[in-house]
């Protein structure tokens, strides 16, 4: 009965393979072949939870490496990423060659951040099967990981390398011409890059992340009309799918549906993505209020204090019911909506103003003017996956706090613990963290400011947004939305660019700074 079930299995006739290990379990219910394939056929029924104790069961009476990285595989899928690293190791342990579990314990050590100990990983599973392309993209994958960590373009340029020879090995290889646009845009090479996620949407028609990888490469080119149309993509990713199904008790609606809903038609955009991106994208909202709908914003929390001065529009957050309406639609689909060109964004500043009260009070904290005012924002959301790329140490600045007839003042409201020793050794500098409470807090501040100098966070936006001049410190391979090549923003008139020359050279970004910082004196 084992080689009818396994037969089964191998015919991918799950459901008779089950019930036939059943039937083994019924009369021998410690029979471990049946128990694993069992736990096999779960894993391909997308019921990999119910596959976990049996492989386990497995594991504790038949330790042998490639019982171990099956356990560690459907460990990896329930989201168990500690225990399943754990037995991927002890499959090696067991069996130091032992293939798959270098490539698995390799992919998960990159996927969780930690590039730096997958890639020694992934270099001895090629060297165990030099012509798998499977295990050379799993490498490339990791190496361009890694530099993101090391801030360094050596890592680019060999995971391009990687990614190329995936290609010759395997014919039609989507995944590494996809990853290789992916390494040439992490080197800048823009052109290069969107050819290759053509030919990968060429090999694999429509698939989301290709597309909107291509999306996301055409925007920073400034090729709108189709990057918009690309980016709407980003709703059918599969790693998405939290973000984008979550409300479907509403009516999604195309984002160029919207301008042809009747007047005093209620629309609920829907948020996602970062603060930065709902602060830049709100800008959109009046417009459409403008169009004669009535509007319901979703928004995270902190939030809602800055949005309510929009007008014409309703608030709520992601936690509460769904409203009543008659169209709903993403936020970051409003240029879509709009047709949004590079020469038509609608960048009237301000979009968002600070209150009055909080204004005041930001005003007494600050006490009396001492020459240039300038705020300072070194680094975000620590759990964003280009943070040690576009985060900064705050001692890095230290040039600048040598420019005459300036005071500084921190303006982000997490701040790291090897910067807050920075703000206490510095004469000068204050830090407003504990005091902020929310962004409409950060938008007075703000308002009190000669002017912010930041990396790429939200506070850069919230200063754009209310047209104060802010000076944007950006990694060479910067986001989408900044474009390449350009020193100005055209989403926001008072915004000036500083871009590292070569990846993770802060000190020319921090000298060009200090030299402008000087020459306002």
């Amino acid at each position: 009965m084992q080689d009818l079930a396994q037969r089964l299995y191998d015919e991918g006739r799950f459901d008779e393979a089950a019930g036939v290990c059943r039937d083994i379990l019924m009369r021998h219910p410690r029979d471990l072949n049946a128990m694993h394939l069992l736990g096999l056929v779960h894993v391909r029924r997308r019921e990999a939870a119910d596959a976990v104790p049996l492989l386990y069961a497995v594991a504790a009476a038949r330790p042998d490496a490639g019982v171990m990285n099956d356990l560690g595989s459907v460990l990896a899928i329930v989201g168990r990423v500690d225990e399943a690293i754990a037995r991927f190791r002890a499959a090696l342990t067991l069996q130091p060659d032992c293939l798959p579990a270098s490539v698995n314990l390799g992919k998960i050590l990159a996927e969780n951040g930690r590039a730096e100990e997958a890639v020694p990983v992934l270099r001895r599973a090629l060297a165990l099967e030099p012509d798998s392309p499977a295990t050379r993209v799993q490498l490339a994958n990791a190496l361009l990981e890694q530099g993101n960590v090391l801030l360094a373009d050596d890592q680019p340029r060999e995971a391009e390398c990687c990614y190329r020879e995936a290609m010759t090995l395997r014919a039609q290889f989507s995944e590494a011409a996809a990853n290789l646009g992916t390494a040439l845009v992490a080197q800048n090479r823009l052109q290069e890059g969107i050819e290759f996620y053509r030919t990968a949407l060429a090999w694999r028609p429509g698939y989301a992340n290709t597309k909107f990888s291509l999306g996301l490469a055409l925007l920073m080119g400034g090729a709108f009309a189709e990057g918009w149309r690309c980016f709407e993509a980003r709703c059918d990713m599969p790693a998405k799918a939290a973000t984008y199904r979550r409300r479907l008790d509403v009516p999604l609606c195309r984002p160029r549906d919207l301008l042809s809903l009747p007047a005093g038609s209620t629309v609920l955009l829907l948020a996602e993505q970062g603060l930065g991106d709902m602060i830049q994208y709100s800008r959109y909202v009046p417009l459409l209020v403008d169009h004669g709908v009535r509007v319901i914003l979703e928004a995270q929390p902190e939030l809602h204090a800055l949005f309510r001065r929009m007008r014409g529009v309703t608030l709520i957050a992601p936690s509460d019911p769904s409203p009543a309406c008659d169209a709903a639609c993403f936020l970051l689909s409003l240029p879509l909506t709009f047709a949004t060109g590079l020469a038509t964004v609608p960048a009237n500043v301000p979009y968002l103003t600070a209150t009055a009260e909080r204004r005041v009070r930001w005003k007494s904290w600050l006490g009396a003017s001492q020459g240039l005012r300038v705020g300072l924002a070194v680094s975000g959301d620590p759990a964003h996956p280009h943070d040690r790329s576009r985060s900064i140490p705050l001692a890095r600045l230290a040039p600048l706090f040598a420019v005459p007839d300036c005071t500084f003042v921190v303006t982000q409201r997490d701040v790291r613990e090897a910067d807050r020793a920075v703000i206490e050794a510095t004469p000068g500098l204050r830090a407003t963290d504990v005091a902020l409470q929310d962004f409409a807090d950060t938008a007075a501040l703000l308002s009190h400011l000669d002017l912010l100098i930041t990396v790429d966070t939200s506070v850069a936006h919230l200063a754009g947004a209310l047209g104060l001049p802010v000076w944007l410190m950006l990694r060479f391979s910067p986001d989408y939305r900044w474009l390449l090549g350009r020193i100005d923003s055209p989403w926001y008139p008072t915004m000036r660019l500083y871009r590292q020359p070569s990846p993770g050279d802060w000190d020319t970004v921090i000298d060009a700074v200090g030299r402008d910082l000087s020459g306002l004196r």
